[in-house]
């Protein structure tokens, strides 16, 4: 059962009549109102001829006693009111919103507490951004894009969407890092995570940071559209990079659809073969002895691999 609701009302009419700002001195000044009480109580039996002194006493004493008791209670309001939004925050996650406008110890105190939640708040927010969120290209990292993934694979498997996943991975990123440093390094990858997000930019694209230098895109659309959507930006991007410092950067692409009752974890590792495989055709050199054509071959032999 929960608690009833916290109201102000009658803290706000007490707080009228009790021309103070502190806690304490309001607390002391209704403790003495209702000490206060016996005593009138005493000297009405005392001026009134027959007045029944002993029970009006008694009732000036009950009254001050429940005026103190009442009083207590309302004083106290803004604190419940503080230790409930305190445990809503911590049980359902929730900000309640307290009131600023009150005066003296217990409007600071509810201000103090809301500036508080909702630093929190914002706080929680930044990091789970930052969880979210690749530092170095700002896409997102692989913890989104893993999660993404498994949507994208879940809504393809619901609807009989096709689906195409490609693994971006640059080439001699070591060869970067070994001759400008770490920070050539982190400058090419950032390079190449601004060109894919200015390239894959249609309705069905999307494109995350997978690990290491490596980036994921997701595109709802069929294997042979994918291909040579991605054949035309691995040349642009190797004609953009061309002067890049340590030597040209191009990119190598690991693409695959999405087969029919085909697990996330065993299409995942199809795609990350396929990769490799994309690497190893790109650095076997071409037989000495090579005929014309020979290029078209070589090609089909690897395609010939990935059917594998």
């Amino acid at each position: 059962m929960k608690p009833a609701p916290v109201t102000l009302a009658p803290y706000r009419r007490l707080a009228r009549w009790l021309p103070f700002r502190q806690l304490e001195a309001q607390l002391s000044a209704l403790v003495g109102l209702a000490g206060l009480l016996p005593l009138l109580a005493l000297l009405a039996g005392l001026l009134v001829p027959g007045a029944p002194r002993a029970s009006l006493v008694l009732l000036g004493v009950l009254t001050g006693t429940g005026l103190a008791l009442w009083g207590v209670q309302q004083l106290l309001a803004p604190l419940r009111m503080a230790q409930a939004a305190l445990r809503l925050r911590a049980a359902e996650g929730r900000v309640q919103p307290l009131p600023t406008d009150l005066g003296g110890d217990m409007g600071e105190l509810l201000r103090e507490v809301r500036r508080a939640l909702e630093a929190e708040v914002s706080q929680g927010q930044s990091l789970q951004a930052l969880s979210l969120d690749d530092a170095l290209t700002g896409l997102p990292n692989r913890r989104f894009a893993a999660e993404y993934l498994r949507l994208a694979v879940h809504v393809a498997e619901r609807t009989g969407a096709r689906l195409t996943v490609a693994l971006v991975d640059p080439e001699h990123i070591s060869r970067v890092n070994e001759q400008g440093g770490m920070d050539a390094g982190d400058q090419a990858i950032r390079g190449l995570g601004t060109f894919l997000r200015q390239w894959l930019k249609r309705k069905s694209d999307w494109l995350g940071r997978w690990q290491e230098d490596q980036f994921l895109a997701v595109m709802f659309s069929e294997h042979n559209q994918a291909a040579e959507y991605l054949e035309n930006l691995r040349r642009e991007f190797g004609r953009r990079m061309q002067d890049f410092p340590g030597g040209p950067l191009k990119i190598n692409v690991g693409l695959a659809e999405l087969r029919k009752h085909e697990t996330l974890k065993d299409f995942v590792e199809r795609l990350e073969t396929e990769l490799r495989l994309e690497k190893c055709m790109e650095t076997r050199p071409p037989p000495a002895d090579a005929v014309p054509g020979a290029a078209k071959i070589y090609s089909i032999a690897g395609a010939l691999l990935r059917e594998r």
